[in-house]
Formats: C-alpha cells, sequence, structure tokens
C-alpha cells in the first residue's frame, strides 16, 4: 500500500481589529500542490466557516457554531466544490468509532473519526483510502501532519485539510464533557 506523508504549518494574521484576524495552515502536498486552510474564513452570525483551498483540491468550506476561533460540529454544513454534503454522527454513542462523522462525497462514503483520546490525533477512511491527521506543537511551530495510507485524490485531501479548521472535540466523549460544560458556562455568562 502506498503511503505518502505531508506536513502544513500553521499561520496566523493578526491585523487590525481582533474580529478580522484569521489562523490556518498551509504547505505543499506533493502533487496536490499548494494547500491553504483558513479559519474563520467569514462569520456568519453566532457560526464560523473553514475553508480549504488550493491548487488542485476543490474548494471546501465547513460551517458550523463557532466554539472559539473555529467552527464547532454543532448545527454544521459542509460544502465540496460548491456542492452541499450531508453530515451524520451519533453524539450518544459511547465509543470513538461510534461517534465518527460521516458524510458521503462523490458517492463514496467517508467517516472522520478520533483515533485517541486526546483532540490531536483523527483519521479520513474511506475505502482503500486513510488519512491520518496529526497536530502538533505550539505558538509558531504548529503543526498539522497527514499521513496518506492508499490511493487518495484530491477530495480526500480537502476534506481532511478542511477538519483541520475545525474544533471535533465532541468526537470524544471526554471531549464532548469539556465541550458542554463550556458551552453551559457560556450561556451562563449571556444571562448574567
Amino acid at each position: 500500500m502506498q503511503q505518502h506523508t505531508y506536513t502544513l504549518d500553521h499561520w496566523e494574521d493578526r491585523s487590525g481589529h481582533r474580529l478580522t484576524w484569521k489562523f490556518g495552515y498551509r504547505g505543499a502536498a506533493g502533487e496536490f500542490g499548494r494547500i491553504e486552510v483558513v479559519y474563520p474564513a467569514s462569520r456568519r452570525g453566532d457560526r464560523h466557516v473553514t475553508e480549504a483551498k488550493g491548487d488542485t483540491v476543490p474548494v471546501t468550506t465547513f460551517m458550523g457554531w463557532a466554539y472559539g476561533r473555529k467552527p464547532s460540529l454543532y448545527m454544521a454544513e459542509l460544502s465540496v466544490g460548491g456542492t452541499r454534503v450531508r453530515l451524520k454522527r451519533n453524539r450518544w454513542a459511547q465509543t470513538r468509532a461510534g461517534r465518527a462523522l460521516r458524510m458521503q462525497v462523490a458517492g463514496r462514503e467517508y467517516r472522520y473519526l478520533a483515533t485517541s483520546a486526546r483532540h490531536r490525533d483523527r483519521a479520513l477512511v474511506r475505502s482503500g483510502v486513510e488519512i491520518r491527521i496529526r497536530r502538533h506543537g505550539s505558538g509558531a511551530r504548529k503543526k498539522a501532519a497527514f499521513t496518506v495510507l492508499g490511493p487518495a485524490d484530491a477530495t480526500d485531501l480537502a476534506l481532511a485539510a478542511v477538519l483541520c479548521g475545525v474544533n471535533t472535540r465532541n468526537l470524544t466523549r471526554g471531549g464532548a464533557v469539556r465541550a458542554f460544560f463550556g458551552r453551559s458556562l457560556q450561556w451562563l455568562d449571556i444571562f448574567q
């Protein structure tokens, strides 16, 4: 089975007002060329949009309820090359595999799941292809490493890249509990 590893470097643009700050990852991914992930690419009320684009990858956007600078899985919408994609997940499942985000893009079934209890390790899986995503480092040394197993195409890489700019903490039980308490405290702050 063929295997390739690509690394995208974290970047920040903190010019202007803090509501206009942009963050993301960018770098070269072999034959796929340059890839850039931007979050929040835009804001629509209480929802943030993450966008992935590049030389050969289709423009892919993920919009969800804002959680920090990234969109969350709550009220999420995914678009690949201008086509909306339906997202499914079982928020009550007890295992990481059961809590996976499921989607169908271009007639192919995908699962995006946590591969460890930490929020840094994820995998995008479809029949014959697996892309393991690992975010590591801190500050200016932050990186996203993609290990591609199998014959991946530009759509596979675009999906993996855009999901790096999404808060997917709810894919683990512990992350879901932390997110619940975080949202609860945020709501209590509104009523004071």
